[in-house]
């Protein structure tokens, strides 16, 4: 039994269904009164192709708002770092921060004599000192050797009298790039000690002795230090050095995602204060010394805390501490 062909002639529309019953063919622009069923059908279907696909049944209980003229949105400050700079950069600190904390094969670290490279992290002004560049006698002085008791007693002999030997002092200075080790004595040492101290870079060797607390630490003595520049009129030291944003930057690539309540609000501690002092240089140009941490060293510390822990709502607080 074979079945009758299907005829795909038809260019009636789909929505509107195949046509069955005989329709007039009649001109587009009839306006007339049909007079038959035929006429009828080529008038709905004309009708019918008018109307739009999808409607809705009027709500009874809609209110009627009145719409209001929306309100400029309100433009960022112009010192703000853009949305899409911002994006990219989380992206590309992502990747950074991988690199710096995965584990390097067949490449051999500079060797360190086994010595003090940093002062502790409990000493906040000896590691002012260390990172202002002065010598290793401000930031790792000697330890006062303790003198032993002789308790009273018969003797047989007469207690001799110690004689102190002067032994000249030397300094251990490392080297900033690849950690080369060299010995400062005598006049060396003299010129060392009178020449301008410099800020200390941080080196791999260095960043490789520091993990997640001690970073933590340092970031706290970085907010003090921004705020008590800030906060007094005649600060006991100078503004920080660009160096120093280059250590915040990368002590920040030592702390994980996920972090305590506490280790966040330190973290948003240090991004007002780094605001702080962006509304002082804005304000006055002239403040602003060479060598000194630059404008946009500060928008990367801003950034780099806002983006990768999630503290969005510090833009706002950047926007209108800017705007007063």
């Amino acid at each position: 039994m074979s079945k009758r062909p299907r005829d795909d002639s038809d260019d009636d529309e789909p929505a509107l269904g195949r046509q069955i019953l005989p329709v007039a063919n009649l001109p587009a622009n009839f306006d007339g009164v049909p007079t038959d069923g035929l006429q009828y059908l080529f008038t709905v279907r004309r009708d019918a192709r008018k109307l739009p696909h999808i409607t809705r049944v009027v709500n009874p209980y809609e209110i009627n708002q009145s719409i209001r003229p929306s309100a400029p949105s309100s433009t960022s400050h112009p010192s703000l770092p853009s949305e899409e700079w911002r994006v990219l950069f989380r992206e590309r600190f992502g990747n950074l921060r991988k690199n710096v904390t995965q584990p390097t094969a067949n490449v051999q670290l500079p060797q360190v004599p086994a010595r003090q490279l940093m002062p502790d992290k409990q000493d906040r002004e000896l590691w002012w000192a260390f990172l202002s560049g002065k010598p290793e006698t401000e930031w790792n002085p000697p330890k006062q050797p303790k003198q032993r008791k002789i308790k009273p007693g018969m003797r047989a002999f007469r207690e001799e009298t110690l004689v102190q030997y002067q032994v000249p002092m030397t300094d251990f200075v490392m080297d900033a790039v690849g950690g080369k080790e060299t010995l400062d004595t005598g006049e060396e040492a003299t010129a060392a000690a009178l020449a301008k101290p410099v800020p200390r870079p941080l080196t791999p060797v260095l960043l490789q002795h520091i993990d997640q607390r001690m970073s933590l630490h340092l970031l706290m003595y970085f907010t003090h230090w921004i705020n008590l520049h800030l906060n007094h009129k005649n600060p006991p030291f100078p503004r920080l050095a660009d160096v120093h944003a280059q250590w915040i930057f990368f002590l920040l690539t030592r702390i994980d995602d996920y972090i305590s309540a506490d280790d966040t609000s330190l973290l948003r501690n240090l991004v007002r204060a780094c605001l702080s002092l962006v509304k002082v240089m804005l304000r006055d140009e002239t403040a602003v010394e060479e060598g000194s941490i630059a404008l946009e060293s500060c928008w990367i510390i801003v950034t780099t805390i806002i983006g990768v822990w999630g503290q969005q709502d510090l833009w706002m607080d950047a926007e209108s501490m800017l705007g007063q």
